[in-house]
């Protein structure tokens, strides 16, 4: 009797555990993953191991300066040319005025600032003339101590108040003259007036006429600056690519080590400003295997690349690297001209 009860409670447990099991969730059911066959050949791409030559450029940019010239422009009625000083075929340098422009209130102050001086430096004058008579005049009648203060504070009161407003209106004079000068024209650069139109002399000349016109030298060169300057040589003939256009150049160098300039064999008529471009070869590895420094990779301390092996199943290979130059690196050992390295 007890063996048939412990029977049936086995059974019924049995049961129970099935039970529970078929009533899971879908979610929390478990199905083993297919085997599957990983980078087939047609999955990935594939780089072929080249020979050749390894090589860093980088490019310099020179701006054309050609023959240097200046021309003065008129500013419209905001601004009045009072007097055109500079002559065709006069020799300017930079400073020099070139045309002077009506400053109305400046010249206003300037003509009456000079009449105020030369009036006060004449009142100082005549009351140091004033004080020193009448202190000999009391010296001959015997004045008095008192008679003779009180002459010198008089008049050293009025010689003073004037140099003060003498210092003062010097201070005014100085002030017009200079705002007045700023507002000459003058030359920008060393050169010859080949141009100069007095018509607009009195009067004014409107935004973009050509009032004064300087030549100056002839460069006929480029210049850059550059920190691959030292890798030029004085003499040296380099190439240079201008608007698709390549001309053959002499290297001269600048004052400043940076500075280098590139004269042309013949004359050109480029615009100032003009940019040519010279590739300059910083670094060349001439005919060694090299791949994209990218393609390898590290596995501890060894380097280490992509192939196909059997089947078309993706493998590593250790390979030796040597120089690298910008993203391509020289390959030693391991790999051998035109075998394939898989790229992804």
């Amino acid at each position: 009797m007890r063996r048939q009860i412990l029977y049936t409670c086995g059974v019924l447990a049995v049961g129970l555990c099935m039970c529970s099991c078929g009533i899971l969730p879908a979610e929390e059911e478990f199905d083993m993953a297919p085997v599957v066959k990983e980078y087939e050949g047609n999955n990935y791409s594939k780089y072929t191991v080249t020979r050749g030559d390894m090589v860093q450029k980088d490019s310099i940019d020179a701006l054309f300066q050609g023959t240097v010239k200046s021309e003065i422009l008129g500013e419209g009625t905001a601004t009045r040319i009072k007097k055109i000083r500079a002559k065709k075929g006069q020799k300017v340098e930079v400073g020099d005025v070139l045309l002077e422009n009506y400053v109305a209130d400046q010249e206003k102050v300037v003509k009456n600032s000079r009449r105020q001086i030369e009036s006060l430096e004449l009142q100082i004058k005549q009351a140091k003339e004033m004080k020193a008579k009448e202190l000999e005049k009391l010296k001959k009648i015997g004045g008095s101590k008192e008679q003779k203060e009180a002459v010198r504070i008089q008049y050293d009161s009025q010689i003073k108040n004037c140099e003060s407003t003498l210092k003062l209106t010097r201070l005014d004079l100085k002030s017009a003259q200079e705002e007045i000068k700023a507002d000459c024209v003058t030359s920008d650069i060393d050169g010859t007036v080949t141009k100069v139109d007095r018509s607009f002399e009195g009067g004014y000349a409107d935004i973009g006429d050509v009032v004064v016109v300087i030549q100056g030298k002839k460069r006929n060169r480029f210049r850059a600056k550059t920190k691959y300057a030292s890798r030029l040589k004085e003499g040296q003939e380099v190439t240079l690519t201008v608007q698709g256009q390549q001309y053959k150049t002499t290297v001269k160098k600048g004052s400043d080590k940076k500075v280098v300039y590139f004269y042309p064999k013949t004359e050109l008529s480029l615009k100032n400003g003009t940019i040519g471009s010279l590739e300059l070869i910083l670094k060349i590895k001439k005919n060694v295997l090299y791949l994209p420094a990218a393609m390898v990779f590290d596995m501890g301390n060894k380097k280490m690349v992509y192939i196909e092996g059997e089947n078309g199943v993706r493998e590593t290979r250790e390979v030796t690297l040597g120089e690298r130059i910008d993203n391509l690196v020289e390959i030693t050992g391991g790999l051998q001209e035109n075998e394939q390295v898989i790229t992804n």
